[in-house]
């Protein structure tokens, strides 16, 4: 395995601790987004709760759900609070434009 490293580190031209620590990182984040994936199709999280977990954005947690073909589970609590989430955003976005042109 360090002999593969090692070449992949001399064809990107970095050092090998600097490859193995991106690979690290690259790794951890996939791992916490399959177990975010998981705990979100038991049902032991909500899409928002699991991309926070992962640490992803909620957009990103959704494209991966669909990239990886999985399906969007829709609860009408769930999706009554992301809808208040997104009215108050909205709501916050627009005053404060209007108050820019006044």
């Amino acid at each position: 395995m360090l002999a593969l490293f090692d070449r992949m580190a001399k064809k990107l031209e970095v050092e090998r601790s600097t490859l193995l620590r991106r690979a690290l990182i690259k790794g951890a984040r996939a791992v916490l987004l399959d177990e975010a994936l998981s705990q979100y199709l038991r049902g032991d999280l909500s899409a928002g709760a699991a991309s926070e977990w992962a640490g992803v954005s909620y957009i990103e947690f959704l494209d991966e759900l669909k990239a990886r073909r999985l399906p969007y589970l829709a609860d009408n609590e769930g999706i009554a609070e992301e809808l208040a989430e997104f009215r108050s955003k909205t709501k916050t976005q627009v005053s404060s434009g209007a108050r820019r042109h006044r």
